[in-house]
């Protein structure tokens, strides 16, 4: 067998696997939503968790996960799984109402700091779509943009070609634009590494170091902090109110 249909023998298979992939991985969700649904929250846990290690996720995913976390009483983990679900579909309601509800429930009072108006409104425009339908409108806006040049080339009409011009120009716009958010969201351009700490309480230090006397204050868990840098197992954060410091990498969870 030469080289040609030994890959396209290995693409026909891959066609072929993936939808039974993801037939199983679905089939393991609904599992964990049975779970869940008769009290079983370590199960259902369990169910979506191995649904996440296969590469697959979603914000039904991510929100059903925080809510059995949630549920075990894991506060900062729900909190976790939360803002991944809204990394995911920013305004998600339901999402939404349970993260208030969920930082009402944390230690930590932490008042954030007025932004910027131009950031907001840079935050509010990439977050406009949830990404299943902005990918889905960049494609068709993409395929749109095609066809449209197309049949500007190859029309006989006139009023057709001015039509297909239309088009063509209108898909573009719509890929630019939206494909700019695409790109800024994918690539997280601008945005800082996010976590979310996950031990019951964290001294947060002036400086690398376990030295006690270099505390500055106590965090505790299911409070979100900016990641600034990280030296070794040591991570520097911001919180929303401005405060800084150093944490043990390993006692939160990035989202």
């Amino acid at each position: 067998m030469n080289a040609r249909a030994v890959t396209f023998a290995a693409l026909v298979m891959l066609a072929l696997l993936a939808p039974a992939r993801a037939g199983a991985q679905a089939e393991i969700f609904e599992q964990g939503n049975q779970l869940y649904q008769q009290g079983d929250y370590p199960g259902a846990i369990a169910a979506y968790e191995a649904v996440l290690g296969s590469g697959f996720e979603s914000a039904a995913l991510h929100f059903n996960l925080g809510n059995a976390y949630f549920k075990t009483g894991d506060l900062g983990r729900s909190i976790l799984q939360w803002e991944r679900a809204r990394a995911v579909a920013p305004s998600d309601p339901d999402v939404l109402a349970n993260l208030e509800l969920a930082r009402s429930l944390t230690a930590d009072a932490v008042e954030p700091l007025p932004r910027f108006w131009l950031v907001s409104a840079v935050s509010w425009w990439v977050d406009l779509l949830p990404r299943g339908l902005l990918l889905a409108t960049v494609a068709a806006a993409w395929l749109a943009a095609g066809a449209g040049v197309s049949a500007r080339i190859l029309a006989r009409r006139d009023d057709v070609r001015r039509g297909a011009a239309w088009v063509a120009i209108a898909g573009g716009a719509v890929v630019v634009i939206l494909g700019t958010n695409l790109f800024v969201r994918e690539l997280g351009v601008g945005r800082a590494e996010r976590g979310v700490i996950l031990a019951d309480a964290v001294p947060v230090r002036s400086a690398p170091s376990d030295q006690d006397d270099l505390t500055l204050f106590e965090i505790h868990e299911g409070t979100r902090v900016r990641i600034d840098q990280r030296a070794g197992e040591w991570a520097e954060i911001v919180l929303e109110d401005g405060k800084v410091g150093w944490v043990p990498a390993d006692v939160m969870g990035v989202i």
